[in-house]
């Protein structure tokens, strides 16, 4: 005789409904894997194979034939490796510059008693409202050593230009500026999740502010450090903006110029060894992104960071408060602030170029902008990018957001991990890969390629964001939907959205601001009809056209603050779910 708890005789008959759910979940589930693999291979794995045809390739008239001469052409100069010194000490300074002041003001920000400390995390935005291509521009605006502003006022007492912005000193200035506040938000939020116990120990014990930071912080977010170094790393691998307009015209070449010059101021276009300078961006963009995801993983798992929210006291940082408030609000002074004046005084006239004060305010650098056909063309294509690769790339990201840290379903890690790798890419490169791939399809030459490059290279920003406000809802919210029949679909609409809703929103207000001040993607495959704002503000630059130069600058400014504020306060609010 067997009883429903034996362990012989006739098995007990399965619950059908029950089997049936989980074979849904796992079902729809796969089948959402499989469909984000297949669109996250495709618009990654495409370019990148492309990249590396072109580079064992090369073009006889009886065809295409393996070869390896793209290969010897860029491996057997003594440039090319100048080039890549070049590319790494840069990226390399800019990262202990950025990293070391985002550090030292994240920890004033969050674990000081320095006055003003609480609005720091705000002030901090402002420099966001500084596309990189305008502080590029406004940089040179005040330390060209033939007519900047600075220098010119320095001229008469020291008797030359003092400073010069055409250097390599100049790139990492610049680009540690404009790099720094992103490093401070990472330290942010790490420090002020931090355990305080073992600094207000420290405190204790008799050691000064500088001791116990040294001694004790510093070592408790050695991970988050290594991680934000990579990132920054990244960044200044791929950096375009600054290095155009600061190194070429000191022929201080990175790799992402390179690239440009090979692919678009040369004819024929040497696609050969530009794609050569991309597979080795590509295996240097394997390494950084498992180095980052390595150290990302190991800092998860320190014990000192948690979601607790500690409440910590302040630390005593004794005469360095002032002084350290002062400096802060002074350098982000001259990030955001200046350089969004000099560009409002030189759009309305205020202002002339060469530096001349002339006291005319105008709108007829904004009259333009306005009316110019070829200037509104290319306003509706900014807006048209910015909206539609947002919308792209936040529908996208939740759904491999969602398999990567709601589901365990197998494959998982490698879809996260190849949806990444475009971070990683110089988007010159990117842009190369692309072309190749669709050079013979209807896409070339028109705004629909440049769609697709934005979508898959800030697919990481987005996925990153919405997968951090994922982590954050209960999962007995959606096992409580399944338990009710719903199937994966259902508990997606019906539960997952809507507590997402706001991190969805901050998220495609980011990339809406990161898509408008994007400037390397479009210089690489904008053609006539297809141009945006940062190709126009590029090429009235490249005329002398200051003024309207000033204009665009002030379009972009004002078109950025309202989704600024609204990726703040809705990201906060996505926080406390």
């Amino acid at each position: 005789m067997s009883t429903p708890w034996s362990t012989t005789g006739a098995p007990a008959p399965p619950r059908v409904g029950a089997l049936s759910r989980v074979k849904e979940r796992l079902t729809a589930a796969h089948v959402v894997l499989w469909a984000c693999f297949a669109i996250v291979g495709t618009a990654v794995m495409v370019p990148t194979g492309t990249l590396v045809w072109q580079s064992f390739t090369k073009s006889t008239p009886a065809g295409t034939v393996l070869a390896l001469d793209s290969f010897a052409k860029v491996l057997g100069k003594g440039a090319t490796y100048q080039l890549l010194l070049n590319t790494v000490t840069f990226s390399a300074a800019m990262t202990v510059v950025a990293g070391t002041l985002g550090f030292l003001f994240a920890w004033i920000a969050a674990r000081s008693n320095a006055p003003g400390r609480h609005f720091m995390p705000i002030a901090i935005l402002l420099p966001y409202l500084v596309p990189p291509t305008l502080g590029a521009i406004t940089w040179i605006l005040l330390l060209s050593p033939s007519n900047g502003i600075i220098n010119t006022c320095l001229k008469a007492l020291v008797g030359g230009a003092p400073f010069n912005i055409y250097s390599f000193a100049g790139m990492v200035f610049v680009e540690s500026l404009y790099t720094f506040p992103l490093s401070f938000m990472f330290f942010f939020a790490a420090l002020s999740s931090l355990n305080p116990t073992l600094e207000e120990a420290s405190a204790v014990s008799g050691a000064g502010p500088l001791r116990t930071l040294w001694r004790t912080t510093v070592p408790s977010m050695w991970p988050t450090i290594l991680s934000v170094a990579t990132l920054l790393f990244i960044i200044g691998l791929e950096s375009f903006d600054v290095a155009w307009f600061l190194g070429y015209p000191a022929k201080i070449y990175l790799l992402s110029i390179e690239v440009f010059l090979l692919t678009r101021y040369k004819y024929p276009p040497d696609l050969g060894s530009a794609a050569v300078f991309g597979v080795i961006a590509f295996l240097a963009a394997v390494v950084m992104i498992a180095a980052y995801r390595r150290v990302t993983l190991q800092r998860e798992r320190f014990a000192t960071i948690t979601g607790k929210g500690y409440r910590s006291g302040a630390l005593d940082i004794r005469w360095m408060r002032w002084p350290a408030s002062v400096l802060f609000y002074l350098l982000v002074t001259i990030i955001g602030v200046l350089p969004v004046l000099l560009l409002l005084a030189i759009s309305l006239n205020a202002v002339s170029w060469p530096f001349e004060i002339t006291w005319r305010p105008s709108l007829e650098n904004f009259r333009w902008i306005l009316t110019d056909s070829e200037s509104l063309r290319a306003i509706g294509n900014t807006a048209f990018l910015a909206i539609g690769g947002a919308f792209t790339v936040v529908i996208l990201g939740f759904f491999v957001g969602y398999i990567g840290v709601r589901t365990q379903v197998r494959g998982r890690g490698v879809l996260d991990y190849l949806a990444f790798v475009p971070f990683a890419f110089p988007s010159t490169v990117l842009a190369v890969g692309i072309i190749g791939a669709l050079i013979t399809t209807p896409l070339y030459n028109t705004i629909w390629i440049m769609l697709l490059a934005f979508s898959i290279k800030f697919l990481p920003y987005g996925l990153r964001n919405l997968s951090n406000n994922m982590l954050q809802i209960h999962r007995e919210l959606e096992e409580a939907s399944f338990a009710a029949g719903a199937g994966l679909m259902r508990t997606l609409w019906r539960v997952v959205l809507p507590l997402t809703v706001p991190g969805i929103v901050a998220a495609w207000s980011l990339l809406l601001i990161v898509f408008m001040r994007q400037f390397s993607l479009p210089i690489m495959l904008s053609s006539p009809g297809s141009q945006v704002v940062t190709i126009m503000l590029f090429q009235e630059f490249e005329a002398g056209q200051m003024g309207h130069v000033a204009a665009y600058g002030m379009l972009l400014v004002g078109s950025c603050i309202p989704f600024i504020v609204v990726a703040r306060y809705v990201g906060r609010a996505s926080q406390s779910i």
